[in-house]
């Protein structure tokens, strides 16, 4: 998958966008979509500020100062919980301009500032795990970190297992948590044809996570693209656009906005320039 997510997984998410995970036939998820109309903000504080961002930069004084939290405080899980997260934003920022192709990875190689975010982002996770933290958003977390690890079929296959096994984990903790949503539609998005895709499934997910995280124009994002797959071009744009007006400072769907009201062929494939990124200001 080029790509969120989710996950911005986480989701995968975003648009710090998201990984590609390769499923097969006997590794779908079968978590429900809630139906409650509970309208959450999500995130909050300083995280939520720095990931809207949508740029690495913005999380960058975020994640020095929780790691120096987590230095004065070795046995704070909450603060190795908030570290953990950090991380996963600021990789999933670093992916922000990257197009989204179904069954494509998002990086043939992945650059290295991102894989140390993956590599710092876990080692904080399972600190949190050591000191008590059992939490489904922990289990949520592990899940896209590990999924942004995925370059192709070999990585695929080498952490498939474990990301399935996290996210069911998650699902039995917190099956109404809505980034969680986001990286089960995802993984039905973004998967390649015969391994999993599919993009109806895949917006529920993202509908329910767009309606409970008031402050999160990822999963509108990925509506859009899950609405024009299913050919409704109108319908996608109208996705877009409350995606730009939760948050301005989306470069990819402000780009993909104008792609779509252009007639593109490809609106969500292409990465974005820096020159579309600057004509959408």
């Amino acid at each position: 998958m080029k790509a969120v997510p989710a996950l911005c997984l986480v989701t995968a998410v975003a648009l710090g966008i998201t990984s590609w995970v390769l499923l097969d036939a006997g590794a779908r998820d079968d978590i429900a979509v809630p139906r409650t109309k509970t309208i959450l903000a999500g995130q909050s504080g300083e995280l939520l500020a720095a990931r809207r961002s949508c740029a690495p930069t913005g999380l960058d004084a975020l994640v020095a100062q929780l790691t120096a939290a987590t230095r004065a405080k070795p046995d704070d899980r909450e603060t190795f919980h908030q570290l953990a997260e950090a991380h996963l934003e600021r990789a999933l920022s670093r992916s922000h301009r990257r197009g989204m192709v179904i069954g494509t990875p998002t990086w043939s190689e992945l650059p290295p500032e991102l894989a140390a975010d993956v590599d710092c982002g876990l080692a904080a996770l399972l600190r949190a795990r050591e000191l008590g933290d059992a939490s489904g958003d922990l289990f949520r977390i592990e899940a896209s970190l590990l999924s942004q690890r995925i370059t192709g079929i070999t990585t695929a296959m080498q952490w498939n297992s474990r990301i399935q096994a996290a996210l069911k984990k998650a699902g039995e903790l917190a099956a109404d948590d809505p980034q969680l949503h986001v990286a089960l539609g995802l993984r039905k998005l973004l998967a390649p044809k015969f391994f999993g895709h599919d993009a109806g499934k895949a917006l529920e997910h993202f509908e329910f996570a767009a309606k409970t995280l008031a402050l999160d124009e990822r999963p509108a994002v990925f509506a859009a693209m899950a609405t024009w797959l299913q050919q409704k071009r109108t319908v996608a744009i109208g996705w877009l656009e409350q995606a730009v007006a939760r948050n301005p400072q989306n470069e990819f769907a402000r780009v993909v906005l104008r792609r779509l009201r252009a007639g593109e062929a490809d609106p969500f494939g292409r990465d974005v320039t820096t020159a579309e990124a600057a004509a959408t200001k």
